[in-house]
């Protein structure tokens, strides 16, 4: 009961309003973010592998005359000679052996011929040494033969000796550099006209004047005169490019 004609307090219900936060009040109510990726964009990006600091980068790129835009990784060319240089060293190694058996085989005798390998036979290939598909009349005991310098062979060890010869290696040179002028491309209009642009800027920089040739006129005459008084009948004139100006000044 009230005293004083008060009115006593209602207490509060479960379901009243005021256990409702207002709207804006702090702190403000965590709402779950709504899920974006699907389940499948999930798994991509679990596997994927993050690049770390030591993976190499690719550079040089290079854009052909279409949209295709190619990368070369730089470090693909070393990585390509380092790889031939142990082949090359291995196949060598192998020769070796097979010419060590080849040689026990004709030391016993036997009947049987020593075969190499297929390995080897692309070996001396390279060096322009080939097997004798008939034993040649002349060289009853060779087995090889140089096409480079038309010698005969009579084992593996004999190949070995020739191709390190000095005059095989001058001469496989040789065919190097004639089978990459053959197998170069035929000069197109641009090749021709960077090749007439730098003779002509060679003639306006190096090229004889007039006033070379008048100069090499005048010494000419002076050796003539001095000669005629010592030596009646001889004449010195000029000849070459000294007569012609298709030279250059230092030329001798």
């Amino acid at each position: 009961a009230a005293r004083g004609g008060g009115a006593a307090a209602a207490p509060p219900q479960a379901g009243n309003r005021a256990d409702v936060p207002a709207p804006g009040s702090y702190p403000h109510s965590r709402q779950s973010k709504p899920r974006q990726e699907s389940e499948e964009e999930e798994v991509e990006k679990r596997n994927k592998k993050p690049r770390t600091r030591t993976e190499p980068r690719t550079k040089n790129r290079k854009k052909s005359g279409s949209s295709i835009v190619t990368v070369e990784d730089d470090e693909a060319e070393g990585t390509q000679e380092k790889a031939a240089a142990p082949k090359h060293k291995e196949i060598e190694i192998q020769f070796a052996q097979e010419a060590a058996q080849e040689a026990a085989v004709a030391t016993a005798e036997t009947l049987e011929e020593f075969k190499p390998s297929e390995a080897v036979l692309g070996f001396l290939a390279g060096k322009y040494l080939y097997p004798l598909a008939h034993k040649s009349s002349k060289f009853p005991r060779a087995r090889w033969f140089c096409r480079l310098c038309e010698y005969h062979c009579d084992n593996l060890a004999k190949c070995r000796e020739h191709y390190l010869d000095t005059r095989h290696s001058r001469l496989s040179r040789t065919k190097e550099v004639e089978t990459t002028l053959y197998h170069l491309p035929r000069p197109n209009k641009h090749h021709l006209d960077c090749l007439n642009s730098l003779l002509a800027t060679v003639e306006k920089e190096q090229g004889l004047s007039t006033s070379d040739l008048n100069i090499r006129q005048a010494v000419a005459q002076s050796v003539h005169s001095l000669l005629q008084e010592h030596i009646q009948g001889c004449t010195v004139r000029l000849y070459g490019s000294s007569l012609s100006g298709f030279g250059l000044k230092f030329a001798n």
